[in-house]
């Protein structure tokens, strides 16, 4: 309850229990003055005809008062008549004005006090209504520093805390908003980059084919048209996968998976590339365990690492993958015997587009984008993913996946 109306609750209520007690007052004056003139009356009667008293008694306990109109007409030749204004009579006149006086001065402070409360309540309101305005201004402005400063000035807590909430929710989503615009600017410029290369090359290998001479000419012209269109067209997909992944439009759906069974199928969709490099592919034997994850997605990234290691290692080599079940995650090792990775480079190369500056590496064919995938996915579900040089050549990709998913 507002403190203005406790005010002017509280002052109605003592103004109640004045009047209350000023009337008792008025009553028992009248009373006792009924009293000591009948006292008196009865005295002097008394004293000077002992006989009238039992007829005064009688008249006294006449509850019907049979015998007034007779007094009265008696007693209005002497002044006391009943039509008489009260505030002729002395003694009530000084109780009425006394009355008069509190009631005037009950009825002012009355006044006063709801006039007072109405401009506290009045001035409040509108030093709310400014710490409001001044808390959403902050907030639709996004300077969240005086959206935060106005917001502890703010006197009604509950009020506040509701705001708080309300800000806070519009906080979250201008950040997002902001990284997701970051995000789509990177993306865009990113693909512009990527692009320009093969629709370069394209744009010449077309110009040149269609100035060939000879029949030869004209197929080699169009094999190179060819490879630049699956080039353009495996980026296309790539930036579908890039795009949809990080705008959540890629759903992850969980289920029990075979940890063997999923790895069986990562190893499968490379294994005609290993063939075709006579890369051993060998998997050190483990215990059947589940996990909860998403299988295609996941069997998708740890076939990119794969593909890495084939593309970069020599002929001949060999990948050897090693699991381990630790309490709340599986960890899964698969070590190469190819070209390694700089330590400046071994948290680069997840990142969208990366290469990497060795020279073999910018003479294989790619985009760099494989590990990015590969990372994205992995940490969605709740693992990670990093890189260590091997022992003698080569790299160990460790990779933790979480046994339940987040």
């Amino acid at each position: 309850m507002k403190k203005e109306t406790c005010f002017y609750m509280a002052l109605i209520l003592a103004g109640g229990i004045l009047f209350g007690v000023l009337g008792q007052a008025v009553i028992r004056e009248a009373y006792c003055h009924e009293i000591h003139t009948v006292q008196n009356l009865a005295g002097k009667l008394f004293q000077s005809a002992p006989e009238t008293e039992p007829v005064f008694l009688e008249a006294l306990g006449d509850m019907d008062r049979e015998n007034r109109e007779d007094g009265n007409r008696i007693l209005e030749r002497y002044g006391y008549d009943e039509q008489k204004k009260i505030e002729e009579n002395e003694r009530y006149r000084r109780t009425l004005q006394m009355f008069h006086l509190l009631l005037g001065g009950f009825v002012v402070a009355a006044l006063s006090g709801g006039y007072l409360a109405d401009r506290i309540s009045i001035r409040k309101k509108r030093k709310q209504e400014e710490q409001i305005l001044a808390v959403l201004d902050g907030c639709l402005s996004g300077n969240f520093d005086d959206y935060e400063d106005a917001l502890e000035k703010l006197e009604d807590r509950r009020f506040a805390g509701m705001l708080g909430k309300i800000g806070g929710k519009i906080q979250l989503k201008s950040e997002y908003l902001e990284e997701e615009q970051d995000a789509t600017k990177t993306l865009v410029t990113d693909i512009s980059h990527q692009l320009r290369t093969p629709l370069g090359a394209l744009k010449v290998c077309f110009a040149l084919y269609t100035e060939a001479q000879t029949q030869a000419e004209q197929e080699e012209f169009r094999e190179r048209c060819e490879r630049q269109i699956e080039k353009i067209q495996l980026l296309a997909d790539a930036f579908g996968s890039i795009s949809r992944l990080e705008t959540h439009m890629i759903s992850l759906h969980p289920e029990r998976v075979s940890f063997m069974e999923m790895l069986t199928d990562s190893v499968n969709s490379v294994y005609h590339k290993a063939l075709q490099k006579q890369i051993s592919i060998e998997i050190e034997e483990l215990e059947e365990t589940e996990l909860w994850l998403d299988k295609k997605w996941t069997a998708e990234a740890i076939s990119n690492v794969f593909d890495n290691a084939i593309k970069y290692s020599p002929a001949g080599s060999g990948i050897f993958v090693r699991a381990r079940i630790l309490h709340n995650f599986i960890r899964v090792e698969i070590e190469d015997g190819g070209i390694g990775i700089s330590k400046k480079e071994r948290n680069r190369i997840f990142g969208r587009f990366y290469r990497g500056e060795n020279e073999v590496v910018k003479k294989e064919e790619g985009m760099g984008i494989g590990l990015y995938l590969s990372r994205k996915i992995i940490e969605e579900e709740g693992g990670t993913i990093s890189v260590y040089p091997a022992k003698d050549a080569g790299s160990i990709f460790v990779i933790q996946l979480s046994k339940n998913f987040p």
